[in-house]
């Protein structure tokens, strides 16, 4: 909570001051100098919010439409506007060169309401004199440009100064990311030529960083942290000057829908009530809201849908220049300003010089001289616009200063409910603004480390016939939680947690939607592991609860999948799709003694409507990929594993050859064993794409996939069971020597304490005569003949360790050895005995005596493993195919195109309104030219059909659309139509009717 200051008794004195040394001038259009620096775009599109940002120091304000229109919409995918620009305002009273006991009143502005533009220069202060722009001096987003080039920014030792903050100049230039859609720019005003005359830059620098997160509690909240440096010494070419009494102010032009009937209000310092009962205290929130809270769709595209209630967007002030104070103990110290001033005003009295301006964001109604700091009633709607700033304060040269806001947007009131009414009810109407207000203050106060969930994987939407496959990567899977490695591991932070896993992601739940608001879960599948272990643990129905950081899932423990086939589409129409990523944690309550008390904590994704896509039909002459596995080493009779390859993604399948290499058991238990494989491509030696580990229990099935890569998943699953017993046969195959097979007899039984290393294998034992013993080598038959190693086994203490191998034994199943004597009696392999000299009367194998003299060296004996069960994939190798897909345009086809309506009558169900008109050609090969006549020959319009869209191979398929605009772009007449299609693989001619 930020501290109000109270009324200065220097106030009179500013006013003069600004009075006395401002010059006014009508403020006018400040667009960008043309083709003198680079003037960049990026887009904020992680969470609910849907908002441009450029380098010059404004946002919202979206000129890629006309003049520049309200950009800043909420809440996706409804492009809904509540924001038509906004930006910083920085002031200062700024000692002239000429005679420093005079000053200039001076503003520069990141936005101007009331002409849109800006006074700020994309590129930082050392570099504002070059001229033409830089590819530098852009907007750098998280994930896809980052981070920011240190080169181009800092200088090696570079310092501010000897000031309180001399020591962040890491932080000016950001090399991690605190959140999942970090942005970071530098704007300064030293381009003169930017300055509404008679304005004049001021010297100083801004680095602006934007933080967004899609977390269930904080997907309404944007952050914008402005970090101003004082760069009077570029400015001057010389030490520098303090720019004195400063004032910084973050400026919204809000335009809820139609513009002219915005209120504004603030939450200075005050109570709101909770549906839960409780009360919250919520300071410095300034907000703008619908005047009767209903609005339509317009010709402007202010509204989308007009379905929607209309909700309020907002600053939360979060942190201020700081200025100096005294502790009652005499100690200096540093606390920030607070929010000084918030000021509301309408387009008719902007202030529109520097003057006016600076006397705004010092609390003042300019227009009397009044200073009145907090404008906290609003009496008409009118198109509002609101500045919340803090000062005054010093800035000395390479003095460093930061304002930080939150915006956000939250409900407020029900449809057609007055401004009036809701103003009555203020502390029950606002507590969805409070909740969200409250949320980006604790964001704030955790330093923007916070426990999350894992970030939501990427997508890729395969539209098909009556079809759409989602497909997602492993992105989440892969991601630390960067809360373990900068608070929870850290001993010396007071976060630190001694539960808290780095990795903790458990699963993906896929969500679907047929207008990107509403919301219905499709599937969902997790690790198939023992978690929920607690059997404490309760879910409220239906899985999530409303608990916004606690997303309390019910774990499937199916096994991970990265695909899913959603048939339940129609042709022609949007679908969105979402899928997220959840975690499961440890927190720790308390630490009493040697006994840690904590509980589970599960994290959930956002929701984000960034995919859609449309199912069409598809080309009439596409022919699929192949993909096959052959199993290179490996039991082919009854293996445990079986494979099912995919193709969910079918452009990015090439001709490519990958191989799966299975490891060796790892032993955790009697029957549990950790398996991993390898996976890698062949046609790319020494390319490893992915090596993973699980756990498995003998005799469960257990699901999983090794991901999407070259367009395709492949899924397996694995069953081993436990056979009766571990071989089925032996023999000899050669005989050398003269050992009377009918004494040779396999165990009848499975040993329990080899489950972990069961094969299912056939072997070949080769008998091995070495100076002073007779030895064995073992060769596993399945595995390519790869040599089995001796390990001595036993059946109790820690011998199951070393049951994955074979050894030879006493009577008593002891004394294991790598030597044949006449004391031995079995002979041990991956689970199961052989006995020597078996004694059938007493069922039970007895020393081999003088019987072993007729084992020679050479002898082969052949062992077939029992299979019963499912084969064991340890050390199998296998090898993925993949054939890509084609046009088929080597011979002339017969296909049949389709009008789809036909006859056209007025409108069609996939019209989004009545002004747009659409009539699809189905059934088309990949490439095709249509050319549409009048009955009487006219050449109408002419369609070049292709399959692909510049992002995505087969978007449109076998679909093309027509507007029933001819190719001067006007209206048919109602009547019938001829069409042709022409394409390498044949044409069609059919009839359309449009009526009208």
């Amino acid at each position: 909570m930020l501290p109000r200051p109270s009324r200065h008794s220097t106030v009179g004195v500013l006013l003069m001051l600004a009075l006395a040394f401002g010059v006014g001038a009508a403020r006018t259009a400040t667009p960008p100098p043309p083709a003198e620096r680079i003037y960049d775009m990026q887009w904020l599109d992680i969470n609910k919010w849907y908002c441009p940002f450029y380098n010059d120091g404004r946002y919202a304000l979206d000129i890629t439409i006309g003049t520049g229109e309200a950009g800043g919409s909420w809440p996706q995918p409804y492009l809904n506007k509540y924001i038509f620009g906004a930006g910083l305002w920085f002031g200062t009273l700024k000692p002239r060169a000429d005679d420093p006991e005079k000053v200039d009143t001076l503003v520069t502005f990141g936005y101007n309401p009331n002409s849109g533009g800006t006074e700020m220069t994309p590129t930082d202060a050392a570099h504002a004199s070059e001229g033409a722009g830089n590819t530098q001096d852009r907007i750098y987003r998280f994930p896809d440009e980052w981070p920011p080039p240190l080169s181009r920014f800092t200088t090696e030792g570079w310092r501010f100064g000897a000031n309180r903050r001399d020591t962040i100049e890491a932080e000016l230039v950001p090399q991690e990311n605190f959140s999942l859609q970090d942005m970071w720019c530098v704007y300064c005003d030293l381009g003169e030529d930017n300055h509404v005359s008679p304005g004049q830059p001021q010297g100083i620098e801004v680095y602006q960083t934007v933080y967004a997160w899609n977390y269930p509690s904080n997907e309404d909240i944007f952050f914008i942290i402005y970090k101003m440096r004082n760069a009077t010494d570029v400015l001057l070419g010389g030490e520098g000057v303090t720019l004195r009494r400063c004032f910084a102010g973050a400026l919204m032009d809000p335009d809820i829908g139609a513009h002219a009937d915005d209120m504004v209000g603030l939450l200075l310092d005050d109570s709101v009530a909770m549906p839960t009962g409780d009360t919250v205290v919520v300071q410095n929130v300034g907000f703008a809201g619908d005047d009767d809270n209903h609005e339509v769709p317009n010709a402007r595209g202010q509204w989308e849908n007009e379905d929607i209630v209309p909700g309020v967007v907002a600053y939360k002030f979060l942190e201020s220049p700081l200025k100096d104070s005294t502790l009652p103990s005499g100690e200096d110290t540093l606390v920030q300003l607070g929010m000084t001033s918030f000021k509301k005003f309408t387009i008719d009295i902007d202030p529109v010089t520097d003057p006016t301006q600076y006397l705004t964001m010092a609390g003042f109604d300019y227009r009397t001289g009044v200073l009145s700091n907090y404008d906290s009633l609003d009496e008409s709607p009118a198109d509002k616009r609101f500045v919340q700033c803090s000062g005054p304060f010093d800035l000395a040269p390479g003095q460093v200063e930061i304002l930080t806001v939150a915006c956000i947007a939250a409900m407020y009131g029900v449809e057609n409910q007055t401004w009036e009414e809701r103003r009555t009810l203020y502390n029950d109407t606002l507590w969805q603004l409070a909740a969200v207000a409250n949320n980006a203050q604790f964001i704030y106060d955790q330093g923007w480390l916070l426990p999350g969930p894992p970030p939501s994987p990427n997508i890729t939407l395969v539209p098909g016939d009556n079809s759409i496959r989602i497909v997602w990567d492993d992105l989440p899977e892969r991601s630390p939680d960067p809360y373990y490695r900068k608070v929870a591991s850290d001993p010396e932070s007071p976060g630190h947690d001694p539960k808290y896993l780095e990795y903790d992601f458990q699963g993906y739940i896929v969500y679907k939607s047929s207008d990107g608001s509403t919301w219905d879960l499709m599937t969902q599948c997790d690790i198939g592991d023992d978690i929920p272990a607690e059997s404490t643990l309760s879910y409220p129905p239906g899985g999530d609860s409303s608990l916004p950081d606690s997303m309390w899932i019910e774990m499937a423990n199916t096994g991970l999948f990265y695909n899913v086939l959603d048939e339940e589409v129609i042709n022609g129409f949007n679908y969105y799709y979402s899928v997220t990523a959840y975690d499961w944690n440890y927190i720790t309550d308390s630490v009493v003694g040697s006994d840690t008390f904590f509980h589970p904590l599960i994290l959930r994704s956002g929701i984000v409507s960034n995919y859609f896509t449309m199912p069409r039909w598809d080309p009439v002459n596409y022919v699929d990929p192949i993909i096959e596995v052959v199993t290179m080493k490996g039991d082919t009779i009854a293996p445990a594993i079986r494979w099912y390859p995919q193709v969910v993604v079918p452009f990015e399948v090439t001709d490519e050859v990958y191989k799966v290499t299975f490891l060796g058991p790892g032993r955790i238990s009697n029957a549990k064993t950790r398996i991993g494989y390898v996976l890698e491509n062949k046609t790319t030696p020494d390319t490893i794409l992915d090596t993973i580990m699980f756990d498995y229990s003998i005799g469960d099935t257990y699901a999983f996939s090794a991901g999407v890569f070259n367009g395709m998943e492949l899924a397996c699953t694995l069953n081993v069971e436990v056979p009766d017993k571990a071989h089925d046969s032996v023999w000899i195959e050669s005989t050398p020597g003269n050992y009377p097979v009918e004494k040779l007899k396999l165990s009848e039984s499975f040993t329990p304490q080899t489950a972990w290393a069961y094969r299912g294998s056939d072997y070949k034992i080769v008998w091995t005569d070495e100076p002073g013993y007779m030895t064995v080598k073992v060769y596993d038959i399945s595995k390519g003949e790869m040599e089995l190693g001796f390990r001595p086994f036993v059946t109790r203490g820690t011998g199951p360790e070393e049951a994955e191998g074979w050894c030879f034994a006493n009577k008593l199943f002891g004394h294991p050895t790598d030597s044949l004597w006449d004391s031995t009696a079995q002979f041990y392999l991956c689970g199961g005995y052989i006995a020597f000299n078996y004694d059938t009367a007493n069922r039970r194998g007895l020393e081999i005596g003088p019987d072993m003299n007729e084992i020679k060296s050479g002898d082969v004996w052949m062992v077939r493993g029992s299979k019963e069960g499912g084969t064991a994939p340890y050390y199998n190798v296998y090898e993925v195919r993949s054939t890509p897909g084609r046009e088929d345009s080597t011979t002339q086809r017969e296909f049949v195109v389709k009008v789809v309506p036909n006859p056209y009558i007025v409108f069609d169900a996939w019209e989004s309104n009545s002004e747009e008109r659409v009539v699809k050609f189905t059934h088309l090969p990949s490439r095709a030219t249509i050319r549409i006549f009048t009955l009487s020959g006219d050449l109408v319009r002419v369609i070049n059909h292709h399959h692909a869209s510049e992002d995505q191979e087969f978007e449109y398929g076998g679909t093309a659309n027509w507007d029933f605009l001819n190719d001067n772009q006007q209206l048919i007449a109602a009547g019938v139509y001829v069409y042709h299609v022409e394409s390498d693989v044949g044409e069609y001619t059919g009839k359309l009717v449009f009526i009208h």
